[in-house]
């Protein structure tokens, strides 16, 4: 039997009450222990294909798997760990009993909350109250949330919106430990600095659709020559190029 890799996904498509399309045809492949970036503006489709492949959204059309197991079954949602969007916490609680609130509910012990509170650099700071993290804080604390269950493959939408520079310095360096530790990430931004200096391979999603895939040299080189318009009003300017399918 081929190897199924981490993800696969073939014809992979949500379509919304309404005729509203979120996704169109989705084809991807992502190895185990590959960092995979999804690149995309917001609103092009990026969330709601991981949740599609975390499960928490049923697609309306194609297919998506996890490790060979059909997205959404219980040994692909055991496989997985995913923070999609903000983490969602207690705020009157300490990172530490977040964590054991949530691990009761995984089946995991206090054994693996200070694991990952270890892992994600917060073992200092586990006893304070989560309203009291700064955002960079409160996202690897719904990190270390989502290496509860150990997973072989992590899911990190967005995961350094609304971050300063020294929070996406650290961010970068918890994708990087955990993919040396031999997991594999899928994680989206709308920021190319962002996946370059982390993914192994990125995709680009241009509403619902995936338009250009590979390493991020390759794509540079690949790209085409951009051309600057200045143009008045700027209310038109920016509806005319949001109907041209390029921009």
């Amino acid at each position: 039997m081929p190897d199924a890799g981490a993800v696969r996904a073939r014809g992979l498509g949500k379509r919304y009450p309404g005729g509203v399309v979120a996704v169109d045809g989705l084809d991807l492949d992502i190895a185990d222990g590959e960092v995979y970036g999804l690149l995309g503006r917001n609103g092009a489709g990026k969330t709601t294909a991981m949740r599609m492949v975390t499960g928490l959204v049923r697609p309306t059309a194609g297919t998506a798997t996890v490790f060979g197991a059909p997205a959404g079954h219980p040994e692909a949602i055991a496989a997985t760990g995913a923070l999609i969007e903000s983490p969602t916490l207690y705020p009157h609680l300490s990172g530490r009993d977040n964590l054991r609130l949530l691990a009761r509910y995984a089946g995991t012990g206090d054994g693996a909350v200070e694991e990952v509170l270890a892992e994600v650099g917060l073992g200092d700071r586990a006893r304070h109250r989560f309203r009291s993290y700064s955002l960079g804080m409160k996202q690897r604390l719904g990190v270390a949330a989502a290496l509860l269950k150990r997973p072989r493959l992590l899911v990190l939408d967005e995961p350094a919106n609304g971050l300063d520079p020294a929070g996406m310095a650290e961010l970068r360096d918890l994708v990087r430990a955990i993919a040396a530790a031999g997991r594999t990430v899928l994680l989206s931004s709308h920021l190319l600095g962002e996946v370059e200096q982390v993914c192994d391979r990125v995709g680009i999603i241009h509403r619902g659709r995936l338009v250009a895939e590979g390493e991020v040299e390759a794509l540079r080189s690949a790209a085409a020559p951009t051309v600057a318009v200045v143009a008045t009003p700027l209310g038109l300017a920016r509806r005319t190029a949001e109907a041209l399918p390029w921009v």
